[in-house]
């Protein structure tokens, strides 16, 4: 019988980073993607990382109490995010330097927040993870800050964001197979 303070390998995760570095690749590979394609695409994933978000949350609520219902926040707007990307194409356009900018923002803040949970894993992972999630809240700062760099540096900005983000989803993945 499994400890209720066991992970085992996290899919969800696993599958989260996969699909980032995927989408990532896509986004440097083909740097002519409209951005319409790339509204649909973040929308896509969006969803998916608040269904996964959704889907860890009661696991990651006993490891970390009371801070899981932040999370549990954070992936639903994931979910109204992605549907906005996808069901409001014309609008996701116009404002997707910003949409981008707190969806990025929202992710981050979600790992810093409940990151603790990462210590039974090793203080390695712990801070790898933090390290990672810093790093990315100074991008997400400076996108919130100038929406016509997120504009002309779209691709490059999201690919490295995607895959940065994949490689410590999937990092974590594996992390808690031993745990």
């Amino acid at each position: 019988m499994k400890r209720e303070n066991e992970w085992g390998f996290d899919w969800s995760e696993l599958i989260t980073g996969v699909i980032f570095l995927i989408a990532g690749y896509f986004v440097f590979r083909l740097p002519q993607v409209a951005i319409t394609s790339l509204a649909i695409v973040f929308g896509i994933a969006a969803i998916v990382r608040g269904i996964t978000t959704i889907g860890g949350y009661h696991r990651l609520k006993r490891a970390t109490g009371m801070r899981a219902n932040i999370v549990l926040v954070l992936g639903i707007l994931d979910i109204v995010v992605g549907a906005i990307f996808i069901f409001d194409i014309p609008s996701a356009v116009t404002v997707l330097s910003y949409l981008f900018a707190f969806w990025f923002l929202m992710d981050v803040i979600e790992r810093l927040v409940v990151s603790s949970h990462l210590k039974v894993f090793g203080n390695g992972i712990y801070w790898l993870s933090v390290i990672i999630d810093l790093l990315l809240l100074i991008v997400a700062i400076m996108l919130l800050f100038r929406p016509m760099l997120t504009i002309l540096t779209l691709n490059a900005i999201v690919g490295f964001y995607l895959v940065i983000f994949g490689i410590n989803a999937i990092i974590i993945a594996f992390a808690r197979r031993n745990k």
